[in-house]
């Protein structure tokens, strides 16, 4: 499957908007390809009108912009983008492309320009982070930090490279008791950089892995409590 995303171009000193068939290098995208990809484009419209409309029912659109608020929006809009991690819509190959096609189809929701990364890696785009944060109880999301310290987290190259960490942390989230103290997250994110900043957690066993992210969260005996 291809998925259609719409970029800017300019020709002869006038820009346009002009449709673009993404997939995977080296594949061709053959008439029957195009026609799934229409079908795609129409339904992730429709899909995020939809959410726009919830969300905008809901109160939360109000919220969007305001430093230290906005981050019950954006984990509601996550719970809503569930449907790209659904295989029967989207082909796992080419999910890549649909986080980055959302911001077509986004509206009220988008957060802003389309920024050059999202352009050069839809996976660490504002919507897939959306959807990250949403895999997380609510209660464990708040306590950590705001969507600042959250963005932060997710950018980090460690997490990037190595989803484990991120999985490691939903054990966490599981035995959360609502009994920590605020805004940890930012701290451990800047711990977990300085330890593995010049190592390759690839060559670590998931045990290995996680047994140096636990002795990293023990450090703090605020973080300890969760």
């Amino acid at each position: 499957m291809a998925v259609i995303i719409r970029e800017e171009r300019i020709l002869e000193g006038k820009k346009y908007s002009v449709e673009v068939y993404k997939t995977l290098p080296g594949k061709l995208v053959m008439h029957e390809e195009k026609i799934k990809a229409k079908k795609l484009d129409e339904f992730l419209s429709k899909r995020m009108k939809e959410i726009c409309s919830e969300i905008q029912k809901c109160g939360l659109l109000s919220l969007k912009g305001k430093k230290g608020k906005v981050l019950k929006l954006w984990y509601e809009v996550g719970r809503r983008l569930e449907f790209v991690m659904d295989t029967s819509i989207i082909v796992t190959e080419e999910r890549e492309f649909v986080w980055r096609a959302i911001y077509d189809h986004a509206g009220k929701l988008a957060p802003g320009r389309l920024t050059k990364r999202a352009m050069r890696n839809p996976k660490t785009s504002h919507f897939s982070y959306c959807h990250k944060l949403s895999e997380f109880p609510w209660n464990f999301v708040e306590s950590a930090g705001n969507w600042t310290s959250w963005r932060a987290f997710f950018d980090r190259s460690e997490l990037t490279k190595d989803s484990r960490i991120i999985e490691w942390l939903e054990k966490k989230a599981k035995k959360f008791n609502g009994r920590s103290r605020q805004n940890w997250l930012r701290p451990l994110t800047k711990a977990i950089h300085n330890e593995f900043i010049k190592s390759d957690t690839s060559f670590f066993s998931r045990n290995e892995l996680y047994e140096r992210l636990e002795s990293i969260f023990l450090q703090e005996e605020e973080w300890g409590r969760i």
